[in-house]
């Protein structure tokens, strides 16, 4: 039924007309069955892929008293399998397909992205869960994935700084009752006290065809598609209507939270609560945080940042939702500034932003900004089958997601700023405070009922039999054909033709990275590669970064550890002027003191905040150690010694040195032929001529492992989680056995169907999640890795699994279906390989940056979906033995250390913290309906908190802003960035 498509890619020149006009909007197919289950789909034949989303309607905002978390909880649960699909994971791993979900204040959402071939398997067995999940849970699928709840609240909230006390101000900003005053991954009373039937119940009152989207995005065929449907969702029946929360009146919590946390440095938040998402304010509403809080430009940047020098960095953002908005704007204290004083700053300039004329100028840039970024956000299907989904739901209009929001697009500089004035007065403001220093207790959200619960009232349904429809031969896909060119002064420009892309990407890629810098310089490449980005020619930082914004275009760089490249996207009728920007960088970079400074003062608080991330902290100390220094050579690592060693005058003669004509070669991808971009690049860097050679490249050493089993123990007192970091030698990427090696790591800990997330994530719960990996980007000498992070108390017990796998490589051989689902996702990979330009440009950067080139890391792929099982078997008993082998835990050494003893793990090395990391231990929170801590004072936390978004997979820890809505992957399996 999915035909099978092969990406053909020709030289053609796109003519483009207007400025950053939206792309054509793909033909949309919306209806609904008998049933109630609404239904868009969104025909896309870029690629040989589909994505389905299925969106149910019931989110935090649904949950009575005594219920808070369930709509988390039963996320987890969905993945627990039926009778007739009972491992769900293994399922979708067995074609290569990306499967995750998360849950919001108003749904859940479950997505599966796999080759169009599987659709008709991923209809089936969606189907099946919507129709029968709830009465295959178990007490013990329940008990254990009540657990794994538990270990994403330690390593999502409770270990993550700021997390908790940003979660209690978010779900602040609207006061009991709203629903959105609930945290979605609920409290630690309620938990546990859910029982069996109330679960049951709750599948049964809110996992109805009548209450869910299914969206399908990529390569299918309408009618064959809507046949499949209806042979799978249509034998659903209609459950009983679901009733919406009513919206409640409006009103500001005018809050104010002062706490201590793991923070580099002091952070203040301010935030007001808003309209809801269909509110025609929304669109004012974002031009608003963009003017106000663009991290390069904005008010704030330009107040507390440039002027004022009392903040190292500001932002604001509008989120609106199906109840209700938040607006929220933020900074943190540059050193030495009191909280207290940053407060004041922030909401004086605040008063001073509302009372100042909004410049036409400035709206249209943001204006312009904002449409361009929501079109480039849909390029990927997953991400526009996530929007469209939305949209359908929040919105009630699916097709809005494939064009620009006239809210938008409409809002004049006058509904602006009256809208402001309206909804965000000064004296309407909450305020969050977090200081640096020991975190205390946690909010009675998080540990008490909410309530006395009711049970569920909605009748048992009856099991049905869906069709179980397989899988299609799966498609195959190519990518577009490498041209190249060369300009006057010789520099080699390398391109891949895109037709439909909608950006020019481009960089301008100097030989010479990480490790080619000497010993006690690390760093110096990437802040010299920083400051180019910050001002050029006779443009400071803000006015270079509004002439990109003008455009429609962004400059930026990337430093790896054998090239360091300067970066340009660009609309691809703007590309003489993107070029244009992208050579004053290059060429003309300005290198001025005050950007300096505020790089500095970001680079210092990154590597503080580093010792708040256990899991990083364990990865960095592995790394130390495996990869020792070499005198006159780059470490492996920053540092705050080498960062206080580097002056302005040496980044700036380190970047003159590093970007030369013979040591740059651009590398584009577009929708135009390379003759286009060779004749834009020459004519803003045809001229350019030096004879300095550049840095030499330095080759990434090797991982060495000495004899035997190395432990160590890097004290965190008082964590809740231990991380764990196990290694032992692997292949280099361009040594034999790497892809054999590579099918082995996959089988460990790829994703939730691998044998040690089976065991402890599935079977025990003792972890949110189980990672492997093949270190890179070292060419030989590499390295196999686990790593996960576990409740305290099964520091020992999860050891000891971790070493049972790597036995069990020997006394359980590997098996046909291990190895398949290695070579399916990477078919998948290679089906997706030009799924979007910005896709393609990344791998292209990916694969240069570690010695490589587009064609060869394709070939690798290829050369994986060709494992047989007889190598994979042979390669497994050769990375079966830890001896040699370091492992590495990170966490409480009173809790720890007996346990290691437990397990024979007695020759222990303490590893001595700084003092900066010793006094910033945490308390623990003991999950496991130990001796809890009394809850904070009523007061403050009056209100609670509320993950506003609670995945199945874990999370990177990327800021305190970005922690609220960056989308993760997990623990899918991925092909490696260095193959």
């Amino acid at each position: 039924m999915m035909k099978q498509v092969f990406l053909a890619f020709t030289v053609v020149l796109a003519v483009l007309a207007g400025m950053a006009a939206p792309a054509k909007a793909e033909p949309t197919v919306t209806y609904a069955l008998d049933n109630g289950l609404q239904v868009v789909l969104v025909p896309d034949h870029r690629v040989p892929k589909v994505v389905m989303n299925l969106r149910y309607r019931v989110g935090s905002m649904n949950e009575p008293a005594g219920r808070s978390g369930f709509a988390h909880l039963f996320e987890h649960l969905m993945f627990s399998g039926t009778p007739a699909w009972p491992n769900v994971f293994g399922a979708h791993a067995a074609l290569g397909n990306e499967i995750n979900a998360w849950t919001t204040e108003d749904g859940t959402v479950y997505y599966v992205d796999g080759l169009s071939s599987s659709l008709p398997m991923i209809l089936s067995l969606e189907a099946d869960r919507m129709a029968n999940l709830g009465r295959s849970v178990t007490q013990a699928k329940l008990d254990l994935q009540r657990s794994v709840v538990k270990n994403e609240m330690r390593q999502n909230v409770l270990d993550k700084a700021g997390a908790s006390g940003w979660e209690a101000f978010w779900s602040g900003l609207f006061p009991k009752p709203h629903p959105y005053s609930r945290m979605v991954i609920g409290s630690v009373a309620d938990l546990d006290a859910a029982t069996l039937d109330d679960v049951r119940g709750f599948f049964n009152s809110y996992y109805l065809p009548n209450n869910a989207v299914l969206v399908l995005v990529g390569d299918l065929e309408i009618d064959d598609t809507k046949a499949l449907i209806a042979d799978t969702f249509g034998r659903v029946a209609r459950g009983a209507d679901v009733a919406r929360p009513a919206v409640p009146a409006p009103t500001q919590a005018r809050l104010k939270l002062v706490l201590e946390d793991r923070v580099p440095s002091p952070i203040v938040v301010v935030g007001f609560s808003g309209p809801v998402a269909q509110s025609p304010d929304n669109g004012a509403l974002s031009i608003a945080a963009e003017l106000l809080g663009n991290g390069e430009y904005g008010f704030l940047r330009n107040r507390l940042v440039s002027q004022l020098g009392i903040a190292t960095y500001a932002s604001a953002s509008w989120t609106g939702g199906l109840l209700g908005g938040r607006f929220t704007f933020e900074a943190g204290a540059a050193e030495g500034v009191a909280p207290e004083a940053l407060e004041s700053a922030m909401k004086t300039a605040f008063a001073d932003f509302l009372k100042t004329p909004l410049d036409p100028v400035d709206v249209e840039r943001a204006r312009t900004g904002i449409l361009q970024a929501a079109r480039l956000g849909s390029e990927a299907l997953k991400d526009r089958a996530g929007v469209v989904s939305y949209n359908a739901d929040v919105l009630g209009d699916a097709q809005s997601a494939l064009v620009d929001d006239p809210r938008v697009k409409d809002a004049s500089v006058a509904d602006v700023e009256a809208t402001m004035k309206r909804l965000l007065k000064p004296e309407d403001a909450s305020i969050l405070v977090l200081k640096p220093g020991p975190r205390g207790g946690y909010p009675d959200a998080l540990i008490g009922s909410s309530g006395t619960p009711q049970p569920f009232t909605a009748p048992e349904r009856a099991a049905i039999d869906i069709p179980k429809h397989a899988a299609e031969q799966a498609p195959s896909a190519t990518l577009p054909a490498m041209e190249t060119a060369t300009l006057s002064n010789g520099i080699k420009l390398v391109h891949y033709t895109m037709p439909e892309a909608p950006m020019v990407y481009v960089a301008a890629s100097a030989a010479g990275g990480w490790n080619s810098v000497p010993e006690g310089k690390e760093g110096l490449l990437e802040l010299a590669a920083s400051m180019a980005t910050r001002g050029a020619a006779d443009r400071g930082s803000a006015d270079f970064a509004k002439a990109a914004s003008d455009i429609g275009a962004g400059v930026g760089h990337q430093a790896g550890t054998l090239t360091t490249m300067m970066t340009l996207g660009v609309p691809p009728e703007k590309l003489d002027q993107g070029i244009g920007l992208l050579a004053d960088a290059v060429l003309k970079p300005r290198f001025d003191k005050t950007e300096w400074t505020v790089l500095m003062a970001q680079t210092v608080d990154w590597l503080n905040g580093r010792e708040a991330d256990l899991p990083g902290v364990a990865g960095r100390m592995a790394k130390a150690t495996l990869i020792p220094q070499v005198p006159g050579k780059a470490a492996v690592d920053w540092s705050a010694k080498a960062l206080a060693s580097i002056s302005l005058d040496e980044a700036r003669d380190a970047f003159k040195a590093e970007f030369t004509p013979k040591a740059v070669t651009f590398y584009s991808v577009g929708p135009m032929p390379v003759a286009t971009v060779a004749a834009s690049l020459e004519k803003a860097f045809g001229a350019w001529t030096s004879d300095t050679a550049g840095y030499a490249v330095e080759p990434s050493p090797a991982a060495h492992f000495n004899g035997g089993q190395k432990v160590l123990l890097v004290p965190e007192p008082g964590a809740s989680q231990s991380a764990l970091f196990v290694a032992r030698p692997a292949p280099g990427t361009d040594e034999s056995e790497r892809a054999e090696s590579t099918a082995v790591s996959n089988l460990l800990g790829a994703d939730f169907s691998s044998r040690l997330n089976s065991v402890i994530r599935e079977e025990k719960g003792y972890s949110y999640g189980v990672s492997s990996y093949l270190m890179s980007p070292m060419k030989a000498g590499s390295g196999l890795v686990v790593a996960t992070t576990v409740e305290r108390a099964n520091t020992g017990p999860a050891i000891t699994e971790i070493l049972k796998g790597f036995a069990g490589l020997t006394t359980l051989p590997v098996a046909q279906d291990e190895v398949d689902r290695t070579v399916t996702v990477y078919r998948r990979a290679l089906a997706g390989s030009a799924e979007t330009s910005a896709g393609l440009f990344s791998s292209l950067i990916g694969a240069v940056g570690s010695g490589s080139t587009l064609e060869d890391q394709q070939t690798r792929m290829a050369a994986r979906t060709k494992l047989t099982l007889d190598a994979v078997q042979k390669q497994a008993l050769a990375l079966a033995s830890l001896d040699p082998s370091l492992i590495v835990v990170a966490g409480d050494p009173d809790v720890v250390m007996p346990q290691l003893a437990a397990i024979g793990l007695k020759d222990v090395e303490i590893v001595k913290r700084d003092e900066a990391g010793e006094e910033t231990a945490m308390r623990a929170l003991d999950l496991l309906g130990g001796n809890r801590q009394a809850p904070l004072s009523a007061s403050p936390w009056r209100v609670g908190m509320a993950a506003r978004r609670a995945r199945c997979t874990p999370a990177p820890a990327k800021g305190i802003a970005a922690r609220r809505s960056t989308p993760i992957d997990g623990l899918n399996a991925q092909p490696p960035a260095a193959l």
